[in-house]
């Protein structure tokens, strides 16, 4: 359990801890890498979002969970840019990036800047430091084909290299390749960017059944990635995953508070409340609320959060007006006409509701006989995903985005209805509403503090080590210790973690032992001398009597710490002490509690931790 090394320079920023939430998928995403590729049970996935819904982040946090983890899933992630290139050209840069991975996780060598794979001068050095000749002729054969220009076969080569690997070594190999639509419309099979290679992914046909190399693959218009890959995936061969835009409401609000803290903002609950209700917890909104430029930014009152949401959705240089630009200038210039804007606009109005083509075709006047044609329209703006495709090929929905509707009404709805929005009031208006709902509100921000458990600890502790202390009355925090437990045992760990400091504290921090599935750790602290080390670790759960926590639950967290005390021996420090502490809100059944304190697990409830 060294500290966590970002191997793979992460898009979200020179600050890791800025990446918020997303815990059921990285949870999926882990039971399918680390329990499911192993036994060879994995099917290949596709990562189906609109661009800015996480994807990219999910991914790369995924590169480096396995990276730490070391076990024997070995990630590869490439993403395909839209730039136009030779085929032979992205083979070699496809090759070079899987083996640069390859032996960074094997020799537990970070990447290079921004993740440039390594030249073919280091490559070669490194490959033959490995000491396996198969890995090395794989690399010699492809260097032939390069100076050969032989773009199909080096094609082949790069594309099988991660399976070949596989047989190479006792490992597997996730292969990730984020938008993988790109490859359809800006490779090309010639040198001179003639011949479009609009059906490559078709290349991986065979490769994406294989259970010791399965692939995640991630593509940005939902629309274009559904039929790739029901035109060159065929047979269900890509298990789809969807990927939410938003983030839970508790997920939202830490992001909120980290982005603030980030910034160096003061912020208040209220506020933040504010903030997550105009945002509809989506963290690319927020992410852009928070670095916005405006010379007038204010998020000390709600009329301030207003009027900087406000500059930042319609000002034309904003990132948030130009994003969904794009995605309404792709699809109304498909369909280039007046009627298009018309149908996108009453989806946008109507986005809560399913509606028919009757209902659109009566809305538009659109006439009866042409039905066919305005199928094609519908179709096209699903294509671009501007709207959405429902139950059947007769009803259609908006996308349910506030964001989207203010900016196409901002660019469109004077053209069609002579009618201008006010946004300000809109936005005010939605603000009203939440304060009117006083008694909801006011329960939303007292029950955050038990929503968020893992988080008040994992900021409470870090505040700790920034501050170079001891946690404040830890022994007074705890629930007593029942006759289930070994308090003279228990007692002595308490006073020892009392008195300790922690110079790493780590939240929803990932565990493995050697052919294990992975396991998630709410709260994990560190500290370390000259001779020894020392943990304290937390469970965190928002349970009460009708939720409580089950005997299943707590035998989960004492799995985790014999994990958490076997990885800790395998080091060649001894280990000073494990501190196990399950938090959960409102207490315990009584048995739960003393088969806990039977496993030398302590306990705390909010009523005891919140001092």
């Amino acid at each position: 359990m060294e500290d966590f090394i970002y191997a793979f320079e992460e898009r979200i920023g020179g600050e890791p801890s800025l990446f918020c939430g997303r815990k059921q998928e990285l949870e999926l995403l882990l039971r399918w890498t680390t329990e499911l590729i192993p036994k060879k049970l994995a099917k290949s996935r596709a990562l189906l979002g609109r661009r800015k819904s996480g994807k990219t982040a999910i991914m790369q946090r995924l590169f480096n969970i396995l990276w730490n983890l070391n076990g024997n899933v070995v990630p590869f992630y490439i993403e395909v840019l839209d730039q136009d290139q030779w085929l032979l050209e992205f083979s070699d840069e496809y090759f070079r990036t899987f083996l640069s991975q390859y032996i960074s996780f094997k020799t537990r060598t970070p990447l290079r800047k921004k993740n440039k794979p390594w030249k073919w001068n280091d490559l070669n050095e490194m490959v033959r430091s490995l000491d396996n000749k198969e890995i090395l002729r794989e690399a010699e054969n492809f260097q032939d084909d390069l100076e050969k220009e032989d773009a199909h076969n080096a094609m082949r080569a790069a594309f099988a290299a991660p399976a070949e690997f596989t047989g190479y070594d006792d490992i597997s190999v996730v292969v990730m390749i984020d938008e993988i639509q790109h490859m359809t419309k800006h490779i090309f099979y010639d040198k001179e960017r003639k011949n479009r290679a609009h059906n490559l992914p078709g290349a991986f046909h065979g490769l994406v059944e294989l259970k010791y190399a399965p692939m995640l693959v991630s593509g940005s218009y939902i629309g274009w990635m559904t039929r790739m890959m029901r035109e060159m995936f065929v047979g269900g061969r890509l298990k789809r995953t969807r990927v939410s835009p938003k983030l839970t409401f508790p997920e939202a609000m830490e992001a909120i508070r980290r982005y603030a803290e980030h910034h160096g903002i003061p912020i208040t609950e209220e506020n933040s409340l504010v903030i997550n209700h105009l945002t509809q917890s989506d963290p690319f909104y927020i992410d852009i609320l928070f670095r916005s430029d405006w010379a007038e930014r204010d998020f000390s009152t709600t009329d301030g959060v207003i009027r900087t949401f406000e500059h930042e959705i319609l000002d034309p240089e904003g990132e948030l007006f130009g994003t969904w630009s794009e995605y309404i200038d792709i699809s109304i210039d498909a369909v280039n006409d007046i009627h298009g804007k018309k149908m996108l606009l009453y989806l946008s109005k109507e986005r809560h509701k399913e509606c028919s083509r009757d209902d659109i075709r009566e809305h538009i006047g659109w006439p009866p006989e042409q039905d066919r044609e305005l199928e094609r329209k519908l179709k096209t703006l699903a294509h671009g995903d501007l709207i959405t495709l429902t139950t059947s090929n007769f009803h259609y929905r908006g996308i349910p985005d506030d964001v989207l509707d203010i900016i196409f009404r901002e660019l469109y709805q004077y053209e069609i209805d002579h009618d201008r929005p006010n946004v300000r009031a809109e936005l005010a208006q939605k603000i009203e509403t939440l304060r009117k709902e006083k008694k909801s509100v006011e329960g939303m921000l007292s029950e955050l503090k038990g929503r968020m458990l893992e988080l008040f600890v994992w900021r409470e502790l870090n505040k700790c080590r920034k501050e170079n202390r001891t946690v404040t009355n830890f022994a007074g925090r705890l629930r007593k210790v029942t006759e289930a437990g070994d308090a003279d045992k228990m007692n002595e760990v308490i006073g020892l973690c009392a008195k300790s400091k922690f110079a790493n504290v780590r939240m929803n921090h990932y565990i493995q032992l050697t052919n294990t599935p992975a396991l998630e750790v709410d709260v994990l602290a560190e500290g370390e001398d000259e001779d020894s080390r020392w943990f304290l670790v937390f469970e965190a759960k928002n349970r009460d009597e009708r939720n409580p926590v089950t005997t299943d639950q707590a035998r989960r967290f004492a799995t985790k710490v014999d994990m958490i005390r076997k990885l800790s021996e395998q080091k060649k420090k001894k280990t000073r002490f494990v501190c196990p502490v399950y938090l959960s809100a409102k207490g315990f059944r009584k048995d739960v509690e003393e088969w806990l304190h039977s496993q030398g697990i302590l306990t705390a409830d909010m009523e005891t931790w919140d001092v």
